[in-house]
């Protein structure tokens, strides 16, 4: 079942966002995933689709999952499972890193000879052994329901902007050798973070700031979302700020006519926040870099900063891309 070919070796980096969830191994190939997950019951079938993941955890080093069934992706939003930006993603990392390990055709059976993962806060040792734990090696499943055999030698947990900071380098995208940032706008927290001429974080320069999911918060105050019989849903606005559509759920209700207005009030708290953090290298600072998947959301701030804040290009990837470096 599990043995039948020649393993497939690869080296993986996942980012496991609260929005998204993105994977890119070393020849550069980015794979993604609606970042919803739902456990399942041993009456539930399910039919998989391109953007859903099933996983039946038949044994293994995760003794925690064995027979435990799930799905990821929008199979689990759809069946009313659970966002992650609602719980903590570094207890979550098997279920979601897993859906995102795949071999190729006829390739039952994966070598993940280096998996590299992120968090906001690496120096936070429970959770960094919470992943590596819960990933590290060998783990038999069904995936979609063919068989499947994945063993992880190794797994390393980053601070998550570094992956950014390496990629932005690697595109020679700062103009200047001086201190420069990275801001890394998220789905429910952002992270501004600098590093020194040479490339080392500055840790106390580590500032959370908030994300999509606050710019929610604000939007959820729309009069008209207000009136509504029922308290409006953070994930609904979230998917309608993601799509661009503006409108919460199939209602009809239309937040577009304040939402730039919500937009600078966001920017406005980041931009302070990041002022009185950073306030000792602000005569030094060079540039700092846009990324993650509300960076686009971000533009206002280049124009009032002159361009010493930009939104890189495919913000949303630039992480995962760069985490293998």
């Amino acid at each position: 079942m599990f043995f039948k070919s020649s393993p497939m070796k690869i080296q993986l980096a996942i980012d496991i966002g609260n929005r998204v969830i993105k994977s890119c191994n070393s020849n550069g190939y980015i794979k993604t995933m609606p970042s919803w997950y739902r456990d399942l019951e041993e009456w539930d079938s399910l039919l998989p689709d391109n953007n859903s993941v099933v996983i039946h955890y038949l044994q293994g080093d995760n003794h925690d999952l064995v027979k435990h069934a799930w799905v990821v992706g929008n199979m689990a939003q759809d069946l009313g499972g659970s966002p992650t930006f609602e719980s903590e993603k570094a207890f979550l990392a098997a279920k979601l890193a897993l859906a995102m390990i795949e071999g190729g055709e006829s390739v039952p059976h994966v070598v993940v000879e280096r998996l590299v993962c992120a968090l906001p806060n690496e120096l936070q040792t429970e959770k960094v052994e919470a992943i590596v734990k819960a990933l590290a090696g060998g783990h038999k499943i069904k995936r979609n329901g063919e068989g499947m055999k994945i063993d992880i030698m190794s797994v390393e947990v980053q601070p998550e902007t570094l992956g950014a900071y390496k990629w932005v380098l690697s595109q020679k995208l700062f103009q200047y050798a001086r201190i420069n940032g990275i801001l890394d706008l998220g789905g429910k927290t952002g992270i501004g973070q600098l590093y020194t001429k040479n490339g080392t974080l500055i840790r106390e320069s580590r500032i959370i700031v908030g994300g999509t999911y606050q710019l929610a918060q604000l939007v959820a105050q729309h009069p008209k979302l207000i009136r509504l019989d029922t308290s409006p849903r953070l994930s609904l606005i979230m998917d309608a700020i993601a799509d661009e559509s503006l409108t919460y759920g199939t209602t009809g209700v239309s937040f577009a006519d304040k939402f730039p207005q919500y937009v600078l009030q966001w920017l406005e708290e980041i931009r302070n926040k990041l002022k009185i953090g950073w306030v000792k290298w602000l005569p030094e600072l060079g540039e700092v870099v846009m990324v993650g998947g509300s960076a686009a959301l971000a533009k206002p701030l280049v124009e009032q900063t002159a361009g010493r804040f930009k939104v890189a290009t495919q913000p949303q990837f630039c992480s995962v891309m760069g985490m293998l470096k």
